[in-house]
């Protein structure tokens, strides 16, 4: 299990990288959306988070993170709901990216149910 450690009211609190749904840029600061519903903002940008956070994460669009494995389906090539009932748009230029992970995951989900059976 990975974690980051995030300031969160003059603390630190190590957060599990499982537990990070999305993370959304404003600026120089980031919002993150937990699996447990808290939100934390951090005073660092998107860029640092997108450099120290590896594969789940991809980014798709110009001020999103999202992680992989809690996207559920793609509405459209342009719009990807997540398991906390969110949407994102997806940038155009990242569709492709998109999909391509989107198919990795449903054929291991596949593979699992094969697995399973056996």
């Amino acid at each position: 299990m990975n974690t980051i450690t995030l300031p969160y009211h003059h603390k630190r609190l190590p957060v599990g990288t499982e537990e990070i749904i999305k993370l959304e840029g404003s600026g120089n600061y980031t919002l993150f959306y937990l699996t447990d519903g808290r939100q934390i903002l951090s005073s660092k940008s998107l860029v640092f988070y997108e450099e120290l956070l590896a594969f789940p994460f991809v980014r798709v669009h110009k001020s999103c993170l999202v992680n992989i494995h809690y996207a559920t389906q793609r509405k459209t090539p342009t719009l990807l709901s997540l398991s906390d009932g969110s949407e994102v748009h997806v940038a155009r230029r990242r569709k492709a990216t998109i999909k391509q992970y989107m198919g990795y995951k449903r054929k291991s989900r596949t593979q699992q149910k094969t697995s399973e059976k056996s």
